[in-house]
């Protein structure tokens, strides 16, 4: 037997589902993004016990990682499918996802992309504007096909998060203004090929404060309330995410508190919900290795220069995020506080900034922890550097599900213009 998630075995050396981490490494090289299958299943049916008390559908949000066997793997433990754009429809399609578990939400939708998601029957559009319904309406005439509408309310609630991650107060660019709701909604009920399912919010992401949760449902049962007797239809109620990962210990979200709420607001209505988790589900599933190149030392800093760089893993430059980074191979050395740093000529190429670390040598391996969501995903080729590779362990095996373009591939993509 093995213990759930990333473990360390008697030698001390990080393993995963029973395999060492460095044995993975010498098969695949670093740096080296791996999944463990076990972990996701076993948040995915504790979100699913969890919305158990009510009318519960899951939606993985792809953006948060939209590796094909991710959401593979996903869709066979029954989940469908938030998206944002027709490329993550294209990938789930590919990944065996049937296009009637499918929720198109973003606030950017272009009238190629509306078109083929009607043409594919996709469960429902998360409107944001009435502009956009304006042009669903159109596509939707022109090809005599019927859109499933949800409208996605702005709450004005700003959550205790990030800046850039929090997407519930007016001053965002998402939803539509509670006091705009009726009239659409009125006007979704007047229009052929338009049939309205329902309201939508998702206030942001990274959230631990959960009585926010509570004020964004509460005032969206209540609009859905009202609009119902007024004699609108309004079968489902979408809630987006949001619930927070704890970067730095690890730790299973609090999800008896999130349940209490949802039986708090909804226990006793026949609405039907949808729920859009990513990160929650996904991202203490993943870790990135990296190899240590070299140690640095100046006269007022420590830096230790690792092969993994803000091309794989934005989220601390990006977001100040924090990640826990270890050794894979604990050898009780010294502890020394220093800057974790990538290659990438930019002073933001950093994983983590003053950290206290047992102090490691080159060519030894780093983990940098709770990388399952918005890394990979959001990985560039800045400075002309390869992708990471990528690998899920399931079943005590490992699998390659991202094989990176190469340096030359890259550049067989660009043409050199003949100046003469």
């Amino acid at each position: 037997m093995y213990s759930l998630g990333f473990h360390r075995n008697n030698k001390k050396e990080l393993c995963v589902q029973g395999i060492p981490i460095s044995d993975l490494v010498q098969k695949y090289g670093t740096p080296l993004f791996i999944y463990d299958s076990k972990l996701m299943e076993e948040r995915y049916n504790t979100f699913v016990e969890t919305i158990s008390v009510v009318k519960g559908n899951i939606h993985y949000a792809v953006k948060a990682n939209d590796a094909l066997a991710i959401i593979s793997y996903f869709s066979k433990l029954g989940s469908g499918a938030d998206i944002v754009s027709i490329g993550e429809f294209e990938k789930c399609v590919a990944a065996g996802m049937s296009p009637q578990k499918i929720i198109f939400s973003g606030v950017g939708k272009e009238n190629s992309e509306i078109e083929i998601a009607l043409k594919n029957n996709i469960l429902q559009f998360n409107i944001e504007s009435e502009e956009e319904l304006d042009d669903i309406f159109k596509v939707a005439s022109k090809l005599k096909l019927n859109a499933n509408i949800c409208l996605r309310v702005n709450p004005n609630i700003a959550p205790n998060t990030h800046k850039k991650i929090s997407t519930g107060d007016k001053e965002t660019k998402f939803g539509i203004d509670f006091k705009s709701v009726n009239s659409i909604y009125k006007k979704l009920h007047e229009l052929n090929y338009i049939t309205p399912v329902g309201l939508a919010v998702h206030i942001g992401s990274q959230i631990f404060d959960f009585n926010f949760f509570y004020q964004a449902y509460l005032s969206l049962k209540n609009l859905a309330d009202d609009l119902v007797s007024k004699g609108y239809k309004v079968p489902t109620l979408d809630l987006g995410g949001g619930i927070g990962i704890n970067y730095e210990n690890n730790q299973t979200p609090d999800f008896s508190s999130y349940k209490k709420i949802l039986l708090d607001v909804f226990a006793d209505t026949n609405y039907k919900l949808n729920f859009e988790p990513g990160r929650s589900l996904i991202a203490e599933a993943g870790i990135l290795v990296t190899k240590v190149i070299r140690n640095k030392k100046t006269q007022d800093k420590n830096f230790i220069i690792v092969d993994a760089a803000m091309n794989n893993l934005i989220r601390p430059t990006l977001y100040e995020a924090y990640h826990k980074v270890e050794p894979v191979l604990k050898k009780n050395n010294s502890v020394i506080v220093t800057d974790i740093v990538g290659p990438i000529c930019e002073t933001g190429d950093y994983i983590a900034l003053d950290r206290e670390i047992e102090k490691v040598e080159s060519s030894e391996l780093l983990a940098i922890r709770t990388t399952g969501a918005y890394s990979s995903v959001m990985r560039s080729n800045y400075n002309t550097r390869a992708d990471a590779k990528e690998i899920i362990i399931y079943d005590k095996r490992d699998y390659l599900i991202r094989e990176p373009e190469t340096v030359k591939e890259l550049i067989s993509k660009e043409k050199v213009v003949n100046y003469n």
